[in-house]
């Protein structure tokens, strides 16, 4: 069972991260926020369940956004 709170808390840190940059890749963000991989990927889920966040694909990789 996953821990509702921290992932909440998680989350608010990773969307607070992404106001500098206009996207970032998960490594990035991984490096950044020094997340484990499982709490990062929770975290992920939730902002873009949230509608806070977006998953973009191009040419170079994965990359993650805040929504407007």
């Amino acid at each position: 069972m996953f821990n509702m709170e921290v992932i909440k808390r998680n989350s608010r840190r990773v969307y607070t991260l992404m106001d500098r940059m206009y996207r970032y890749t998960f490594d990035e963000i991984e490096r950044a926020t020094k997340l484990e991989c499982t709490d990062l990927c929770m975290a992920l889920i939730e902002l873009q369940k949230e509608g806070r966040i977006a998953c973009h694909k191009d040419d170079s990789g994965v990359y993650y956004t805040r929504c407007a």
